[in-house]
């Protein structure tokens, strides 16, 4: 048997390619990958070419679950195996020892202990893959979207001023234009390459990245101790008579750290 190569162009080949179910929805049909004809449900014409529905799923890398049929018919069989099931005690008892396998996992435990499973077929591949792209570019749409009302908030008229105006002209750090953008750091250095700019390395510190970071870091130690105003919060513990290192334990900062807050005394 010569199994159907992909195909890239050419001349239209009634074939399927490897790893690929083809239905024609409005036939009510699904199009067989050796003969290149058109069948209701290939599970039994499979039995032409000498193979069971089984193998020739894996014949040509499709789901084992993949019904080989037009979802039509696959609905009129469902309708009426549901039927029959529904009718029949004994059938109801035999599926409830399944269904108690599955739900305790030696079904899949059986499985895997016999070997099957272990190569994906083609058309997991597949749909794995077109699942991971299709994440990937809903990620990158929100992204997108993120940053876009990142720049309508702060009113600028596009990414370069934006990145200009803050991170170059402003002098602001990585983190804080990051931040303003609404991306993360990784991001915001590739976009600056992108636009020309240069990235301060790392550890060259600004008058206004200093201060923007003493405010960070102020900010995080007032909702450490729950407080608006982390220098007030500080005095009125010494005033209150506490040394320098129990609000430093408090804070998680240095003695020194406390001292510079507070002021003279």
């Amino acid at each position: 048997m010569t199994r159907p190569q992909p195909r890239e162009g050419g001349p239209t080949d009634p074939h399927p390619d490897f790893g690929l179910l083809i239905r024609d929805e409005e036939a009510a049909t699904v199009i067989c990958h050796v003969c290149g004809r058109a069948f209701r449900s290939l599970g039994a014409h499979a039995r032409v070419h000498g193979m069971t529905a089984a193998e020739y799923r894996q014949e040509f890398g499709l789901l084992r679950a993949r019904a080989l049929s037009a979802r039509s018919f696959s609905a009129e069989q469902s309708r009426t195996s549901g039927a029959g099931y529904r009718a029949s005690e004994e059938a109801q008892a035999r599926f409830a020892t399944g269904r108690a396998m599955a739900r305790s996992g030696e079904l899949s435990r059986r499985r895997w202990d016999s070997g099957a499973g272990k190569t994906d077929p083609d058309e997991l591949r597949r749909v794995r893959g077109d699942s991971l792209t299709a994440g990937r570019r809903t990620q990158a749409q929100l992204a997108d979207a993120r940053l876009a009302a990142a720049l309508r908030e702060g009113g600028f008229t596009d990414l370069a001023q934006a990145l200009w105006t803050g991170y170059v002209d402003g002098q602001r750090s990585i983190e804080d234009t990051a931040r303003v953008l609404a991306v993360g750091k990784g991001k915001l250095r590739r976009l600056l390459v992108e636009h020309g700019l240069e990235v301060r390395p790392a550890g060259q510190n600004s008058t206004t990245g200093r201060r923007s970071r003493a405010l960070r870091n102020d900010r995080a130690t007032s909702e450490r101790v729950g407080t608006q105003d982390i220098t007030a919060w500080l005095r009125e513990r010494t005033a209150e008579g506490a040394t320098l290192r129990e609000p430093a334990a408090a804070t998680g900062r240095s003695i020194p750290w406390v001292a510079a807050r507070i002021g003279p005394r």
